[in-house]
C-alpha cells in the first residue's frame, strides 16, 4: 500500500524565489515499486531528474554511473540496511540523504541522523512536505564549485575542520565524525578561543547555562563523550587538552567551515 500522503500540485520551477529542481539529480531508494513509482513521478513533476533504485545493488551500480545532489533512503530493504546506504554515501559523496521509512521510533530517528541523515521523514509525511524537505538539501548542493575549492584553499591543510552546515569534525586527514548539537557549540567555542584555555565555568556560560557544579559536571561528560566518538570514530585523539585550574584549550590548529550558512 502507498503510504505516501496527499498529492498537491508540485511547482517545477518556484517562480517565487527564483528556485529551479532542474538541475538537480535525486535518487530514490525504496523497494516498494508502487511507492517508488509514485515518488518518482511526483519529484518528477516537480522537475528533478529522478533515478530510482529498488535494492541496494541497484543503488550502488547508480552510485558508480553518476553522483546524485541528494538521495532517499528506506531502511528496510530486500539486500541491504539503509542506515549503511546512509554511511557509505556520507563518506563518498556530496549529497543531501533523507530517511523516508516506516520507522517512527526516537532511536530509529537517532540512528538515522548518527548514520548521516540529514532529514528523517515517516511514509505519512505528504509528497509537498518531501519536495519541501529537498528543496535546502539541494540549495546546500547548489553552492558553485569556486566557492568550495576557496573555502577549502583557505583553510590550512594541518587544520581540524569543524563543519557547522553538516554537523562534522574533520582530521586533517580528511576522516571526519558526526557531531550532536552540544558537541558541536563546545567543540566551536573551543575552536573560537584560538588555542587559550577556557575554564568550565566561561564553556558552561557559554553555552547559556548556568554555572552551577551539576553543570559544569555535565560539560566533562560532553567532552568525554565527544572524545570517545572521535577516537572510535576518526581513530585519533581529540586534540583538547585538559589541566586542572585551567579547563579546557583546543590545541591543534584548526578553522570553522560553513559557519554563515549554518546561521
Amino acid at each position: 500500500m502507498n503510504e505516501i500522503g496527499g498529492l498537491t500540485q508540485p511547482f517545477p520551477a518556484d517562480v517565487r524565489s527564483g528556485w529551479n529542481a532542474m538541475t538537480h539529480c535525486v535518487y530514490v531508494v525504496e523497494d516498494n515499486t508502487d511507492l517508488n513509482k509514485d515518488l518518482c513521478e511526483y519529484l518528477e513533476m516537480c522537475g528533478f531528474d529522478v533515478v530510482g533504485c529498488e535494492t541496494g545493488a541497484a543503488f550502488y551500480r547508480a552510485l558508480d554511473a553518476r553522483k546524485p545532489d541528494a538521495v532517499i533512503l528506506d531502511i528496510m530493504l530486500p539486500d541491504a540496511d539503509g542506515y549503511e546506504l546512509a554511511q557509505h554515501v556520507r563518506k563518498t559523496v556530496d549529497c543531501g540523504i533523507m530517511m523516508l521509512t516506516s520507522l517512527s521510533g526516537m532511536d530509529n530517528h537517532l540512528t538515522g541522523y548518527k548514520s548521516g541523515a540529514d532529514v528523517y521523514l515517516t511514509k505519512d509525511s505528504p509528497l509537498s512536505v518531501i519536495e519541501a524537505a529537498l528543496k535546502p538539501l539541494l540549495r546546500r548542493a547548489s553552492r558553485s564549485e569556486s566557492d568550495v575549492v576557496a573555502a577549502e584553499t583557505a583553510i590550512p591543510e594541518d587544520s581540524w575542520v569543524l563543519d557547522m552546515l553538516n554537523w562534522t569534525l574533520r582530521n586533517p586527514e580528511g576522516n571526519e565524525a558526526k557531531l550532536t548539537a552540544t558537541e558541536r557549540t563546545i567543540v566551536k567555542i573551543l575552536i573560537d578561543a584560538n588555542g587559550a584555555w577556557l575554564t568550565r565555568p566561561e564553556i558552561v556560560e557559554a553555552l547559556g547555562k548556568a554555572d552551577t557544579a551539576e553543570n559544569c559536571r555535565n560539560l566533562d561528560t560532553a567532552i568525554r563523550r565527544v572524545r570517545q566518538k572521535i577516537i572510535k570514530e576518526i581513530g585519533e585523539e581529540l586534540p583538547v587538552r585538559t589541566a586542572y585550574g585551567r579547563g579546557y584549550a583546543f590545541t591543534s590548529p584548526a578553522a570553522i567551515a560553513g559557519e554563515a550558512e549554518a546561521s
